[in-house]
């Protein structure tokens, strides 16, 4: 099974196997993340493309040039749909990156970086984006197409970042410590199980609780619950932006970052429930 990160950078500067660059059609180059990679690359990359590919690439698939004046050996090349142009069927965008890391192994790679294909000027939906992405890769390591020892999604900001982070630990979650606060949530009943709250869980709660679960995963637990609490309290306030000792009303808050891209609570977090169930309910309460 390939290790799975997330890295904010600039992924020309990525120092793997294989850059997998989202391209278009006509394989020739263009704006976003294409033309920052045929920039660093140089010339060089031009003209393999136009030697390999003389008539282009088809939606969803994939193919190679070697890395040119890039630290990659290689760059896999996929386009993937747009979303601005009625292209919208996710299975489409899924195949990009299962075409990519079945290119990839056939050379041999053994590390490998994606930038979030079609989230540019494509316009696919964010929240669908990061989710096909997350969902795609991890499910084509499951079926042993890649050789890859390391996948690494590259994020040019903060919000990506978070994005990326909450979906890929809500399917993949890394371990826990002994006696550390990420262990608590392997304590409890999961969200989706009784009891509930009227005051919740939602949608975006589950993203929250990936991210929780996964920066605490190695902090030792206080001895003194009330510093638990407050630590607690203080991770969900850096990630949602909100103080959660200022809640008032339903308490209901929309964080773009935690938002999956489905349903109508999509993004939306129950931070009275945070605060009157889940982290009482933690501490044993």
């Amino acid at each position: 099974m390939a290790g799975i990160s997330i890295a904010r950078g600039d992924i020309t500067e990525q120092r793997v196997d294989v850059i997998v660059n989202a391209a278009n059609r006509a394989m020739r180059g263009g704006g976003g993340v294409d033309g920052a990679i045929h920039r660093a690359a140089g010339p060089a990359l031009l003209r393999e493309c136009v030697e390999r590919f003389p008539n282009g690439l088809e939606t969803g698939d994939a193919g190679w040039t070697p890395g040119g004046d890039l630290h990659a050996r290689w760059v896999v090349h996929t386009v993937g749909p747009d979303f601005h142009a009625g292209e919208r069927d996710a299975a489409l965008l899924a195949s990009c990156y299962r075409r990519s890391l079945e290119v990839a192994a056939s050379l041999g790679a053994r590390s490998i970086a994606f930038p979030i294909i079609s989230s540019g000027i494509y316009g696919w939906p964010l929240g669908e984006a990061v989710g096909t992405a997350i969902h795609a890769v991890i499910d084509a390591d499951a079926s042993g197409i890649t050789t890859a020892d390391e996948i690494v999604f590259v994020a040019h900001e903060r919000s990506m970042e978070a994005r990326l982070q909450a979906m890929l630990w809500s399917r993949r979650p890394p371990a826990t410590a002994e006696g550390s606060i990420g262990a608590l949530f392997d304590r409890v009943p999961a969200m989706t199980d009784p009891p509930h709250s009227d005051l919740g869980p939602l949608r975006g709660d589950t993203y929250l609780e990936a991210l929780l679960r996964g920066r605490l995963a190695q902090t030792p637990q206080p001895a003194d619950p009330a510093e638990t609490s407050a630590l607690l309290a203080r991770v969900i306030t850096e990630i949602t932006g909100i103080p959660l000792d200022s809640v008032e009303g339903d308490g209901l808050a929309q964080v773009p970052e935690l938002n999956p891209g489905h349903g109508m609570s999509a993004g939306v977090v129950a931070m009275r429930w945070w605060r009157e169930v889940r982290i009482p309910m933690l501490l044993g309460g």
